[in-house]
């Protein structure tokens, strides 16, 4: 038995696999401040069902947020109550959810790969999946993208045991539906889609090849898993419905998933290619076989019969002829001029089809494939490489085709992906030779490397810095960069170390040991990962403006709560102008003001004092310059008798808009100054 056996089987390979997930991430979940802007909205919204007892309507201070389901909250606000309780301001217990999703996603992988590729290939594959940058990146943002994948991965996982076949094929059917069902209140009907695709895709691959898809899906109709879809999503629907007066599926489906497929919703477009361009860096380590994992796969089904080139022609042509229309009907919309009266007519202008293509091509081969007499059916390996194939494919095709793209909206495709390289792995090891992929795959690596290692070298931020800094228009650059020099240097030792696993991990593949190039490449990513997290990161407080923000406040003892702090009493609350970022709120107060809710002028009550603005000098949305807001309340402190004590100037870069902030705190109290 080979050490790699040793490590696959048993207790080992779940402990060690979760491990890596849970230690890779973790840097990220304790020592990253609150990411704009959507970690803090999902975070604050969380926040704010524990300060109102309230676990059916989803807000932001006085705004209801109608897009997403609850689930992601009520699991946050749980992790949250029995951490630290409501009243802290940490954004870490809001991302517990997110991380143990991670790592259990890492584990559904495994246990994934074992029914679909065997246990050697789902332990490599899932430790590569495991240790990729986009997974244990979203492990420490507390969004939903974590535990999406895990009740993904999951129930395809089950799906994989009824395609094979199983002695339990009522309790799968009943996992697929659990996870489907339990998925559906995290975000919306995205597991149900991939889960569909995987099977659908697996079902019409086998109704081309053998004449009959198979009766493998049959338990999926039995009616508990429906009914258990009824009972666990339709009751908060009817309770949010009602809460909200109708409006949250007018939010969440009428506005933000109609905006998804109409547009680039929020801006979020992309390029040519968009999702696979970004395979270098998200996918590192596991760039190493993807390509690799894609060929011996493509090869072993092909050998197995399950690609005939008459076919595989007829349905490519079918698959291109589609598009091809869905094309045309996009740009033809799009000519077509808007509707006076709007509804479902101008809905249907705006829509985008192309994401259509990946359903429409599969119920294309179906209507193709005549349904004969099965054939002597495919091995179960050739099986599950088609349910991984149509799994991370058709997944793939339908993010790709999006036309709002956002990079980890692929994550759901990813443990595929890394099933696949473990596969090639395998393959590899057995004696397959695939010279050209390994090449392609060692170049991919290459470049993931090369923009890891470049983006968190200090030279690159010291670039930035000079860039963003010629943006102020407050300050000279010179200045700006001046504040900002502790923030250009950064240890490199964790650095070097990921540079080094990198070279190490190339010269063992090109040696032909793929164990310990995949071992050398987890390491190199883990290093790699844990220096952005660890020292990079949480380093650069000039592109933090709400930790920068928080400096200004500290300075004159204006944050809530903090009154054993300063040993002087501290505002019940921060009057922000010029800056209204969700981190702002989440991290010093629910009840904090932003514009356009600032008050502009200081109180006449003597109680209402000590009364704290945090301005923002570089604002350059309001309807006044800040100078002159700035004139105004010191003229007003002058005439009321209120003492004006001022922090010194702090600046930072505002990554969420591109936009340069200037912060003072200024802290007026009652009474003349001592």
């Amino acid at each position: 038995m080979t050490l790699l056996d040793r490590l696959s089987t048993g207790w080992k390979a779940w402990i060690i696999l979760f491990l890596l997930t849970f230690g890779a991430a973790a840097p990220g979940v304790f020592l990253l401040p609150a990411l704009d802007r959507d970690e803090s909205r999902f975070a604050q919204a969380s926040k704010e069902m524990l300060e109102e007892n309230n676990y059916i309507v989803i807000q932001y201070q006085d705004e209801l947020r109608n897009k997403k389901p609850a689930g992601i909250h009520w699991l946050q606000a749980a992790s949250t109550a029995l951490t630290t309780g409501p009243g802290a301001k940490e954004v870490w217990t809001y991302r517990v959810p997110s991380w143990l999703g991670a790592a259990l996603g890492t584990l559904a992988c495994f246990w994934a790969g074992i029914a679909l590729v065997g246990r050697r290939a789902a332990f490599l594959g899932s430790a590569m999946f495991g240790a990729t940058l986009l997974l244990t990146s979203e492990a420490h943002i507390s969004k939903t993208d974590g535990v999406l994948v895990f009740l993904t991965t999951l129930g395809i996982g089950a799906l994989g045991r009824l395609y094979l076949g199983t002695d339990k094929p009522g309790r799968m059917a009943f996992l697929v539906w659990l996870t489907v069902s339990a998925s559906f209140l995290i975000k919306g009907p995205v597991t149900m889609m991939v889960v569909a695709y995987a099977g659908l895709g697996a079902f019409v691959w086998a109704r081309a090849d053998e004449g009959k898809g198979g009766d493998w899906w049959r338990p999926l109709a039995d009616w508990k898993g429906p009914a258990l879809f009824v009972a666990m999503v339709l009751p908060w629907f009817l309770w949010i419905q009602a809460a909200t007066d109708g409006q949250y599926i007018e939010g969440a489906v009428g506005k933000d998933l109609k905006d998804k497929f109409t547009g680039a919703s929020e801006g979020h477009a992309g390029w040519f290619l968009y999702h696979l361009s970004h395979v270098p860096a998200w996918f590192f380590p596991a760039t190493l076989l993807f390509v690799t994992g894609l060929v011996a796969s493509v090869k072993q089904v092909a050998g197995a019969g399950g690609l005939n080139t008459a076919p595989v022609r007829r349905y490519g042509l079918a698959g291109a002829a589609i598009f091809a229309v869905l094309v045309l009907l996009n740009y033809g919309l799009a000519l077509v001029p808007p509707f006076e009266s709007g509804g479902v007519a101008e809905t249907l202008r705006t829509l985008k089809p192309l994401p259509a293509w990946p359903f429409l091509f599969i119920a294309a081969i179906w209507l193709m494939a005549r349904e004969t007499p099965a054939a002597r059916g495919p091995s179960d390996e050739t099986k599950g490489l088609r349910l991984l194939l149509a799994w991370s494919l058709l997944t793939y095709a339908f993010f790709e085709l999006m036309p709002t793209l956002l990079s980890h909206y692929i994550l759901p495709a990813y443990p595929a992906f890394g099933l696949l390289c473990g596969y090639g792995a395998v393959r590899i090891m057995d004696g397959a030779r695939l010279p050209v992929s390994n090449t392609v795959g060692a170049v991919l690596f290459v470049v993931g490397a090369g923009l890891l290692l470049a983006a968190s070298f200090p030279g690159v931020t010291t670039y930035l810095m000079a860039e963003a800094a010629g943006d102020f228009k407050t300050v000279s650059a010179q200045e700006v960069l001046a504040a900002w020099t502790p923030y250009r240097d950064f240890p490199l030792w964790l650095w070097w170390a990921g540079f080094g696993l990198s070279g190490f991990c190339l010269v063992e593949f090109a040696r032909g040991r793929v164990a310990a190039a995949i071992l050398l490449g987890v390491l190199a990513s883990v290093a790699l990962g844990w220096h952005v997290r660890i020292f990079m990161l949480p380093s650069q407080v000039w592109v933090q403006p709400t930790e920068t923000a928080r400096l200004a406040l500290e300075d004159v003892c204006g944050i809530p709560g903090e009154d054993d702090v300063c040993n002087v009493k501290t505002p019940a609350r921060i009057l922000a102008l010029g800056y209204a970022e969700p981190s702002y709120v989440l991290t010093l107060g629910t009840q904090n003001l932003h514009p356009p809710q600032t008050p502009l002028d200081l109180p006449l009550d003597p109680a209402a004092y000590p009364v704290v603005y945090l301005l923002n000098f570089e604002d350059r949305k309001a309807d006044e310059p800040m100078t002159e807001t700035a004139a105004r309340l010191r003229a007003e402190a002058v005439r009321l008798g209120a003492c004006l004590t001022e922090s010194p100037s702090y600046y930072a870069l505002n990554y969420s808009n591109g936009d340069p902030v200037h912060f003072r705190a200024w802290r007026f109290d009652w009474g003349g100054c001592p």
